[in-house]
């Protein structure tokens, strides 16, 4: 019975600790939740932190559009660099051409020179001297002339914005009335070189003399050589129409089919520079051939002129500039 006793004794103090150890655990339960959403609330506010903030997608398009027309400028300019030392070096190379033809008439005339009596060669040496004074007479003249003469007006042009480049060939056109025509300056040119050599003979007894050239594209052409001293001089070449309205009006010239466009098929726009001949009374068609010229992408020179001035060069002449 003792034992009975004892027994039933300690059951209530077991109860106790039964019910301790569960609450501890159910303590312990909370705790690990509240550390977890803890965890997991630093853990989301970290990330989004450091998640870099996205870039609109218009931002991106305007930056690529900069970067590309920075680098077009960059090539343009590098362009119209290269297109006017090769203009240059074509201006150099048609001098030296010239050159060549005056000398190829200076030797002819020291050979008419050899030919001669001892009386014939210091009468022609005296020649030479009157010559060379009237010529340096004539110079002074021309000097004091520019001071006093205004400066000629200068066309403005349309840049050329294009990467393109140009090899030294060079077409003439002419704008007169309104009406735009081809102009055979080289072939004219190169005619004249094959025809000094067969009349500078006639320097002999003459101080000057001015010949003619053969009809082509409806200009005749005349040149005119002077002695000076034992040289021959080269004065300068100009060209006459030989017939009436040459050309086709300038509106017209602009169209698919017209004889401007049949022209310039032939030329590569890399390697030509146009040159226009305009008078005053057309420099509005001017204008309009130059936009259109740039957007074939052909470099171009304009040359203006007095009404009744014919196209010519000379070695005194300036030069094209191309734009």
């Amino acid at each position: 019975m003792r034992h009975t006793t004892s027994t039933h004794a300690a059951m209530p103090g077991q109860d106790s600790f039964l019910d301790v150890a569960a609450n501890l655990v159910g303590i312990l339960i909370i705790l690990v939740m509240v550390v977890g959403a803890h965890t997991k609330h630093a853990f989301v506010t970290g990330t989004i932190a450091v998640a870099p903030a996205a870039i609109p997608k218009v931002e991106v398009v305007e930056a690529e559009s900069a970067a590309a027309a920075i680098e077009q400028n960059v090539l343009e300019l590098e362009g119209k660099i290269t297109r006017q030392a090769l203009e240059v070096s074509f201006r150099q190379a048609e001098r030296n051409q010239l050159q060549t033809v005056v000398a190829l008439a200076e030797q002819e005339l020291v050979k008419s020179r050899e030919a001669m009596s001892e009386d014939e060669k210091a009468q022609y040496d005296l020649a030479q001297d009157l010559i060379a004074s009237k010529g340096e007479l004539q110079r002074l003249g021309q000097t004091l002339t520019s001071v006093v003469k205004p400066s000629t007006t200068v066309l403005q042009h349309l840049p050329t914005p294009m990467a393109k480049t140009v090899f030294g060939q060079e077409v003439h056109f002419r704008l007169l009335g309104g009406r735009l025509t081809y102009v055979p300056m080289n072939e004219m040119i190169d005619a004249m070189q094959k025809d000094v050599p067969q009349k500078v003979d006639k320097l002999r007894g003459q101080s000057r003399i001015e010949e003619s050239l053969p009809v082509r594209d409806g200009f005749g052409a005349r040149y005119s050589l002077r002695r000076q001293g034992n040289l021959v001089a080269f004065e300068e070449i100009y060209l006459v129409d030989a017939d009436e309205n040459l050309g086709e009006p300038a509106e017209e010239a602009l169209l698919p089919s017209s004889l401007f466009r049949s022209r310039l098929r032939g030329h590569d726009p890399k390697r030509t520079t146009i040159t226009v001949w305009v008078y005053q009374d057309s420099f509005d068609q001017f204008r309009q051939l130059k936009t259109e010229l740039f957007k074939l992408g052909f470099l171009t020179a304009a040359r203006p002129l007095p009404l009744g001035t014919p196209i010519a060069a000379s070695p005194e002449g300036n030069r094209s500039t191309a734009e």
